[in-house]
């Protein structure tokens, strides 16, 4: 508006508040005192569950049950110099025979479809019987999310106010980190590599960021989606460090299994994860749209119908999520189109399974962060973030799903929803920032 002295004096209305478009880095997230105690009352039952759930299933740890057992097969066959044999399923077999009790009942080996690199990591732990080499992983496993608790706080200051200690109570009250640890998988260490590289974005440092989420390519059908997304977003320096590492491994795969193995591998990864009967998982145990859209029926009836809406889906999903690229060009939106990143890589990805949801805490904690910062007014849309996400944090509806029903595919729903929720908030909040931007246009011409 314009004074009686000829002075414009840029004033904007009350509607727009700028605090909400760029939140403070160190506004407080807290909770009432008796939300706080319901909330560790909560968590103390679910990992009274899990712990009871682990307890009750040991008999079939010691002999060799959960997937740990293929990277323990792996590493042991690179141990003893059969690497040109690792995805042979004789020789898998032969070398699970040494260790587990059961393979009549599974009717063969437990198949190890990793990429060779990987097996790498475990060699070490084969020197440890095999019970011993399990407990030692998931003690790795546990180390690990201490060490994302204290990454996260960095990263997401605000999230201070929770120790590091109750950050890794409230992981393990999680369902897919708990999976995790009863099968002994590499989802946590997936974790801490993305936060790695999502935090080196935060500083700008794209060359870094793709360094890291190279080194996750041991699961490659969720860090593929993702790099793709982060390369339209982020560009050449994030796809150079990323191209560098994944050169590397390829390097150090030949290494291991010689130029044939590397040659094989993506035919026999595929027959294993697309055929249940040697060892794929049934799309109704998938929590991505593979699941959701295919996990009603007999896939084999639905012939090359399923795989081609799937991939459209997929296809129009991604350009969805990576058309947000301007939209993320400042620390929070930055947080907040990663969160739809790695929500949509883990609905993409062909083979997603419950544990790999444990990636869920990256958009989890952003989420919370975001939605009770201090100066956080609008109840709608802080509970449109957050209603989407809660069937996830049940961790009884997990078993239900999981040993009842059998349709761990019901929470892809809650996924596309949560993803449906997050880029709506990002539209939102350019949309609200265009009418500041207009307001202030006007009143400095009044």
């Amino acid at each position: 508006m314009l004074r009686k002295d000829g002075v414009i004096a840029l004033t904007t209305t009350p509607r727009y508040n700028l605090a909400t478009l760029n939140p403070d880095e160190h506004s407080a997230t807290t909770l009432p005192q008796h939300s706080k105690a319901l909330l560790w009352t909560f968590v103390a039952a679910i990992i009274a569950i899990h712990v009871f759930f682990l307890w009750s299933v040991r008999s079939g740890i010691k002999r060799g049950d959960p997937d740990f057992t293929v990277f323990y097969t792996a590493a042991s066959m690179l141990r003893h110099g059969l690497g040109h044999q690792l995805y042979d399923p004789r020789a898998q077999q032969l070398a699970q025979a040494e260790f587990t009790q059961n393979l009549d009942i599974r009717r063969g080996a437990l198949p190890y479809i990793h990429p060779p690199f990987e097996a790498l990591m475990f060699l070490p732990l084969t020197y440890f019987p095999y019970a011993q080499a399990f407990l030692l992983w998931n003690v790795l496993n546990l180390g690990m999310l201490f060490g994302m608790g204290d990454l996260l706080t960095r990263w997401l200051p605000s999230l201070q106010r929770f120790s590091v200690v109750e950050f890794v109570l409230l992981s393990l009250a999680f369902f897919p980190v708990f999976a995790n640890f009863h099968q002994g998988q590499d989802a946590i260490l997936l974790l801490l590599v993305v936060s790695l590289s999502f935090r080196a974005l935060g500083r700008d440092a794209d060359s870094l960021a793709g360094c890291w989420l190279a080194f996750g390519l041991f699961k490659y059908h969720l860090i593929l989606p993702l790099a793709l997304i982060l390369v339209v977003w982020r560009g050449r320096k994030f796809f150079s460090g990323f191209a560098a590492i994944s050169l590397a491994e390829l390097a150090i795969s030949c290494a291991l299994v010689g130029w044939r193995g590397v040659v094989q591998y993506p035919s026999y990864a595929w027959r294993v994860v697309s055929q249940p009967a040697f060892g794929g998982i049934p799309p109704r145990q998938m929590p991505n749209l593979l699941g959701l859209l295919g996990g009603w029926f007999s896939v084999g009836a639905s012939g090359w119908l399923l795989p081609g809406v799937v991939g459209g889906c997929s296809l129009a999903l991604m350009i969805a999520v990576a058309g947000l690229r301007n939209l993320v060009f400042d620390k929070e939106r930055l947080r907040l189109g990663l969160a739809c990143a790695v929500i949509t890589a883990l609905l993409v990805g062909y083979s997603t399974n419950s544990y790999d949801l444990s990636l869920l805490i990256v958009p989890l904690a952003i989420i919370f962060k975001y939605s009770f910062r201090a100066d956080s007014r609008q109840l709608f849309e802080k509970m449109a973030l957050l209603l989407p996400v809660t069937p996830l944090l049940i961790s009884p509806l997990w078993f239900f799903l999981w040993m009842g029903f059998q349709r761990i595919n019901v929470m892809g729903f809650f996924l596309v929803w949560w993803v449906y929720a997050i880029r709506s908030e990002l539209l939102r909040l350019k949309k609200s920032e265009s009418k500041l931007h207009s307001g202030v246009r006007l009143e400095a011409h009044a």
